[in-house]
């Protein structure tokens, strides 16, 4: 588990105690701003479900902002540790597709993990500039992991030798995502189910062996349209 993270304006030294107590604090503010949306909540939400005067949270973060700040970094962290070690794993790369997979879904078996990476995925674009930077740098950390992953599988032969890793990465993550982003899971399958059914997509695909073949067969070719970096976006444009 990521160590936790203080507030600059704290001039001692967390005890343990300290620690679990601002675990559940952070716990319980992002189940308030997974319910509520961010720009819904309010310190008082968060109060009020603790059983505390608003003026009590200050001892665990100074601001509303700097609350969803620490929220969205331990959304990530952890999956980033996770993930060096699966790509580390002397295991085959379709198994290291499904750990990954398992990874990013598994949070939603419990709370308060499941309201971490779901706040992260709505709200972290609601942080002020510095803090939005240091959590998107994260994402791009973690985003350029799963492409590793990829690229990894493809020089050892056991991916497609034609696969894009960045369009791979991105499929493989929207797929994550869709889930992540839905209000309530599919009543027809656990977690352990759709982990499973996402990698057979991921590693096999939708269609079977002859059709698959038709579709590579009619494959167009690359359009050979230079592009350029959007400087605004990070995006790419014709």
């Amino acid at each position: 588990m990521s160590t936790p993270i203080v507030s600059t304006a704290l001039r001692w030294e967390p005890t343990p105690r300290w620690e679990r107590r601002y675990r559940e604090v952070l716990g319980v503010a992002a189940a308030v701003f997974a319910e509520k949306g961010y720009a819904g909540a309010s310190t008082r939400d968060i109060a009020d479900r603790l059983g505390v005067r608003q003026a009590s949270l200050y001892y665990y973060f100074a601001s509303k902002e700097a609350a969803l700040a620490s929220i969205c970094e331990l959304g990530v962290e952890d999956f980033i540790s996770n993930l060096e070690r699966i790509i580390a794993e002397p295991i085959s790369f379709a198994e290291k597709i499904r750990a990954a997979i398992a990874n990013h879904l598994s949070p939603l078996r419990s709370h308060p993990q499941a309201d971490y990476i779901r706040v992260f995925l709505r709200h972290r674009h609601e942080l002020p500039d510095g803090p939005r930077r240091k959590v998107a740098g994260l994402a791009r950390s973690y985003q350029g992991l799963i492409e590793q992953l990829l690229t990894e599988g493809i020089k050892a032969r056991e991916l497609r030798a034609d696969l894009n890793p960045q369009l791979g990465t991105l499929a493989l993550l929207g797929l994550c995502n869709s889930v992540i982003s839905n209000r309530a899971l599919p009543r027809s399958s656990t977690i352990d189910e759709i982990i499973d059914e996402y990698a057979r997509i991921v590693t096999s695909g939708l269609v079977t062996g002859e059709a698959s073949r038709e579709i590579t067969r009619r494959k167009r070719p690359r359009n050979n349209v230079r592009t350029r970096p959007d400087p605004v976006r990070g995006e790419r444009i014709t």
